[in-house]
């Protein structure tokens, strides 16, 4: 699941609002939502 919202993200096709849905739903966890945000700064 992690890969596939992180593919999602870069795309431009989730926001940082649903990686945080995704968090409240236990589908990723808040370190790799985290992780997520950054890689676009990477």
């Amino acid at each position: 699941m992690y890969n596939r919202l992180l593919t999602l993200y870069k795309d431009g096709l989730l926001s940082e609002e649903g990686l945080t849905n995704a968090v409240k739903k236990d589908l990723i966890k808040e370190d790799q939502k985290q992780q997520i945000i950054r890689s676009l700064i990477a």
